[in-house]
């Protein structure tokens, strides 16, 4: 039966097991990647509006249809408002 004595150095040195693989770095690196990408993705308005456009134009003719119609009455509104004042 041999005993076996750590040496001065190996004291110094973590063990294997103590140090994440590089493929949890990895994966960890890569998951920060993606939710960043995904909070860009919420909060850059500008990008989401030009995605919409290219990947559902049907949507974004029928919101900017149902803006400029509301525009319209809302001006119409005003009109009629300041013309019974007169």
């Amino acid at each position: 039966m041999t005993t076996e004595h750590p040496t001065p150095h190996a004291a110094a040195r973590p063990h294997q097991g103590d140090l994440p693989r590089e493929t949890d770095v990895e994966r960890a690196r890569a998951e920060l990647v993606s939710a960043l990408q995904e909070f860009e993705d919420k909060i850059n308005i500008p990008k989401r509006i030009r995605r919409m456009r290219e990947e559902e134009p049907a949507k974004i003719n029928a919101a900017i249809g149902a803006v400029g119609a509301a525009a319209g009455r809302l001006v119409t509104l005003v009109v009629v408002v300041a013309r019974r004042r007169r």
